[in-house]
């Protein structure tokens, strides 16, 4: 067996107990979380998870094709990958990131409610977004969390989502986050994105330091 195949079952093998973890994600995230449903975080923690086990590590181990092509790096402004180019030391890390921000989620934690990294937070929009997709295009998608609506509870003025509210989770995310520019490099062409790398190149999200955005610029 070739070193890739053996890796490649090794990882295979490895992620086959996170598929039995449902019930993990409905005691952690419960059934009035106002941030995320068990259902989104389940999908979003396996997105992460699927990203660092295989399309990237694939890439690392052969690079077959231009970086950009691979998920979750497609999801960038193709700007930001200019800066990047085929680092292999690049992907390893948001390879990395991606690994820690999966168990975190599966621990009920998400990035603002720690210090870490500007990568951190744009890898959640990322795979939000990306879960958000496959959702919408396939609502049959199988799925062994325990669904649930929104509920309004109108005595008390409180709304607990739902996992169809996309919209109010992407809003608590950008009310929660640490960096007002976390969105930038995964909102295709905005105009202010070239300011943004100029003074925060890519290689740096991955520092734990204060949050920096154009105002550093």
């Amino acid at each position: 067996m070739s070193v890739k195949t053996r890796a490649v079952c090794e990882r295979a093998l490895a992620a086959v107990p996170y598929a039995s973890s449902a019930e993990v994600f409905e005691a952690v995230w419960g059934s009035s979380s106002s941030r995320l449903t068990p259902r989104q975080a389940h999908a979003m923690a396996g997105e992460l998870a699927f990203w660092a086990d295989g399309e990237i590590a694939d890439w690392i181990l052969d690079a077959n094709g231009p970086l950009h092509d691979v998920r979750p790096f497609n999801l960038f402004d193709l700007r930001v990958m200019m800066f990047v180019g085929e680092s292999r030391s690049w992907a390893e890390a948001v390879r990395q990131r991606c690994y820690k921000l999966s168990e975190e989620i599966e621990a009920g934690v998400l990035p603002f409610d720690r210090p870490g990294p500007f990568i951190d937070e744009v890898l959640i929009g990322m795979a939000l977004r990306a879960v958000q997709i496959l959702r919408e295009e396939d609502p049959s998608r199988p799925d062994d969390v325990m669904p649930r609506e929104g509920l309004s509870d109108a005595e008390n003025d409180v709304y607990v989502i739902g996992d169809d509210d996309w919209g109010m989770v992407f809003d608590e995310f950008d009310e929660q986050c640490r960096w007002g520019d976390w969105d930038m490099p995964i909102a295709i062409g905005h105009s202010l994105l070239p300011a943004f790398l100029a003074a925060n190149h890519p290689f740096r999200w991955f520092d734990a330091i204060e949050p920096f955005g154009l105002s550093e610029a």
